[in-house]
This record gives structure tokens, C-alpha cells and sequence, in this order.
């Protein structure tokens, strides 16, 4: 049969198109498996270290939910055991956040590999002109930190991968450089020449 003698109809906008074709939406919305982004929920011990530090790591509860990043410092026993209810839930009212970002001005992440003594750890970077914090992040189980790391990959549109043999090589500086130039620029890529991709997410 000729395709123009095919029975047509005409869509809401005038359109014409096969009977058996159902209408185009003009605006369809592309559902994430794990739910809307604002719905999303995680929480639990991470350890972390912030701005420029190469040494100190320190334990803190972590809590995501309407699309900010909270955490909490607990006492030093509670950083040892690690206990299923953190004692920050068990205070009323629940005592404010040592810190408060909005996930939603997060520009990049960026995911580093170190053989020895963590496998995974991921670094935060917000907009410049929101804060010029950055956050490391890294957790003792690998499958904790990649659970992290999947949900942080949903709010930006920049995600970097990074191989390294030690937790102090110098390539680290990647992130660094990002931060000062903007952007994932030759100078920056230059630093981490081995097994680097720059992966959208959109």
C-alpha cells in the first residue's frame, strides 16, 4: 500500500499523522528509576576532609534530603561505633547541622580510584558563586562510597574520573585546577593524563 494513501489523523497541533501513531506529547517527563531528585534520601558515617588538606580525615554523620547536603559531628565514641540511630536523631530538637549546601549549585564531581588505603573517594565542587567549599569524601566499605557517589552524579551535569596509585599523588590537583580555571581545561587534563574521562550527565 502506498504510505500516502495511509489513514491519517490530525494531532492537537494540526499535524497529521498515521492512526496507529499515537500523539506526540509536547512535554513528556523522563522518570529516574530512584524517583524525583528533591525525593531522594541517603544518610550515614562518611569520612571527610575539606578545602586544600592532605592529611586530616574525620568521621561525620552525613544526611541527604530535599536536595541539601547536611552533616553532623559526633562525639568520639559514637565516630568508633558507628551505631545503626545516630545520637544526633535521638536529641529533641534535633541540633542544627555543623554545615548546610545546596546540592542543586553543585558544578562537578570528581571520582578518584587510589589502590591503597581506600579504593574510592570522591571530591564536591560547588559554583563559584555560591562557595568556594570544597568537600572529599571517602567511606571504609567500597559500596558505600559508590552509593554516594551515584546520587551526588545526579544533581550535576560534570562528572570527572581519576586513577591514582596513593593517597598522595600529585595528580590529585585535578580538582584544584578545576575549581581555578572553571573547568575541565587542557591544563587540568595535562595533571591526569592516565585513564581520565569526562562523562555528561545529561
Amino acid at each position: 500500500q502506498d504510505a500516502g494513501q495511509l489513514a491519517t489523523r490530525e494531532d492537537g497541533g494540526g499535524w497529521k499523522v498515521p492512526f496507529w501513531q499515537p500523539p506526540v506529547r509536547n512535554v513528556q517527563l523522563g522518570l529516574h528509576p530512584d524517583g524525583p531528585l528533591m525525593s531522594a534520601r541517603l544518610q550515614g558515617y562518611l569520612q571527610k576532609r575539606a578545602g586544600s588538606s592532605r592529611l586530616r580525615w574525620n568521621v561525620r554523620f552525613f544526611e541527604i534530603s530535599e536536595g541539601q547536603l547536611r552533616w553532623w559531628r559526633p562525639g568520639f565514641r559514637e565516630q568508633m561505633m558507628q551505631p545503626p540511630t545516630p545520637g544526633v536523631f535521638m536529641r529533641d530538637p534535633r541540633p542544627a547541622p555543623v554545615r548546610c549546601l545546596d546540592l542543586g549549585q553543585l558544578r562537578a564531581v570528581v571520582k578518584t580510584q587510589v589502590k591503597f588505603p581506600y579504593s574510592t573517594r570522591i571530591k564536591l565542587i560547588w559554583a563559584e558563586s555560591y562557595t568556594s567549599y570544597q568537600l572529599e569524601l571517602r567511606a571504609e566499605k567500597e559500596l558505600v562510597i559508590v552509593e554516594w557517589y551515584k546520587l551526588f552524579s545526579r544533581f550535576t551535569i560534570e562528572i570527572l574520573h581519576l586513577e591514582q596509585e596513593t593517597e598522595d599523588d600529585p595528580k590529585d590537583a585535578l580538582g584544584d585546577g578545576l575549581a581555578q580555571r572553571g573547568g575541565a581545561g587542557d591544563a587540568a587534563l595535562s595533571v591526569t593524563q592516565p585513564r581520565l574521562g569526562v562523562v555528561s550527565n545529561r
